[in-house]
């Protein structure tokens, strides 16, 4: 057996093992954070895009390309999360003074209460799943995870829209 195919297996291997273990752990955690979801009546997409805009400060606002390609998602799957929280009054879209073709979507009060709410349960609930792991273990997983998503959404075959999402 030649050792390019001994590398080639240990890296299927590898790359195999990896993302079994990252779907787990995000299983683990969506089972950890769905009492949070539910009681707010929310999808974990949707957590996620009022999260994103609490996160950017007042006026809690972004362009949709933008939040976009800062959570991965497609701009039609962004679309289809930001009618349903425009429904719920969570969102409201207003002109870009700037732009007269583009808009930003902007927190609504109810927004930032519902995602400082639904954002202290969720973190309540993932801290009580990582409670056993030292600090130390989570500081250098993070430092690597963040390695690792730099690496692989770095490419062009990862961009938003590619099926990476």
């Amino acid at each position: 057996m030649s050792a390019d195919r001994v590398n080639g297996s240990e890296e299927e291997r590898l790359a195999l093992a990896f993302s079994q273990h990252v779907v787990r752990l995000q299983s683990v955690f969506e089972q950890a954070i769905a009492p949070a979801l539910a009681a707010q009546g929310l999808t974990p997409a949707e957590l996620d895009v009022l999260a994103a805009l609490r996160s950017v400060g007042a006026p809690y606002q972004q362009r949709p390309k933008e939040l976009a390609a800062r959570l991965l998602l497609t701009t039609g799957g962004l679309s289809n999360v930001l009618r349903r929280l425009d429904a719920r009054g969570l969102v409201t879209r207003i002109p870009d003074p700037s732009d007269g073709r583009s808009h930003h979507v902007r927190l609504t009060s109810a927004g930032v209460a519902t995602a400082q709410l639904t954002t202290a349960a969720a973190t309540a609930a993932l801290q009580q799943v990582l409670a056993a792991v030292p600090s130390a273990t989570l500081e250098d997983t993070l430092h690597r995870l963040r390695a690792i998503l730099a690496t692989v959404t770095s490419g062009p075959a990862a961009t938003p829209g590619s099926g990476l999402t």
